[in-house]
């Protein structure tokens, strides 16, 4: 099987979200009610997104803007989509040149998530903290492919011959975070996640970390 090559991508990124209302305010009934008329609807959306960079051997950019709405109590329905581009710089060693060999790549996806506050549960610090699960697919293109007479090396003595290969990967993430109100409007996020797919050819290394910024009306 192809070596997946994402994982030192996505290690830190920096999220700016946009809330349309304030956590303090307007607050939804318990877990075992119905949700309040329809007319408060865009009072519980939140949109935003994350910008994530990385430069050096590994050059890569992620932009991943999201949407969630908050159903019943604190509970989060979310959706967020995903568009990576990634530069690998003296990747490879081609043996028939002997040169090494840069490439790059575009990488797509989306995730759908679920997010609970404590905020309802606890009066202390700890109404701050959030459960968090996620499934993401995303979907990108390999430039070599996999071939024991290929005159192309990689990484663990893996041998590749010229051609393109898409490639497609699911993760299961789960953790939490923390939200640290700055003002009456602004709050920084702090994510730690983990990957239960987190097998040989994983695009992510665990833990999983985001830190996030975010500004409420």
């Amino acid at each position: 099987m192809t070596r997946i090559v994402l994982k030192p991508l996505l290690f830190l990124s920096l999220s700016l979200a946009v809330f349309s209302q304030s956590y303090a305010q307007d607050t939804l009934p318990s877990l075992s009610a119905k949700p309040r008329n329809p007319d408060n609807f865009w009072k519980r959306v939140t949109v935003g997104g994350n910008l994530g960079f990385q430069f050096g051997s590994v050059t890569g950019i992620t932009v991943a803007p999201e949407a969630r709405v908050r159903t019943i109590d604190q509970l989060y329905v979310g959706v967020r989509f995903t568009y990576q581009y990634i530069h690998y710089k003296n990747y490879l060693y081609d043996l028939k040149s002997q040169n090494y060999l840069s490439f790059q790549s575009n990488v797509f996806g989306g995730s759908l998530y679920l997010r609970y506050y404590l905020s309802s549960l606890f009066e202390n610090s700890l109404r701050n903290v959030f459960a968090h699960v996620e499934y993401e697919y995303l979907v990108y293109e390999w430039p070599y492919i996999q071939d024991v007479n290929g005159n192309i090396q990689g990484a663990g003595n893996t041998y590749y011959s010229k051609g393109n290969e898409v490639i497609r990967f699911n993760s299961f993430f789960i953790g939490g975070g923390y939200r640290q109100p700055v003002s009456s409007h602004f709050s920084m996020e702090f994510l730690l996640l983990f990957n239960l797919n987190d097998t040989y050819n994983s695009p992510y290394t665990n833990p999983i970390f985001r830190l996030g910024v975010g500004y409420g009306f």
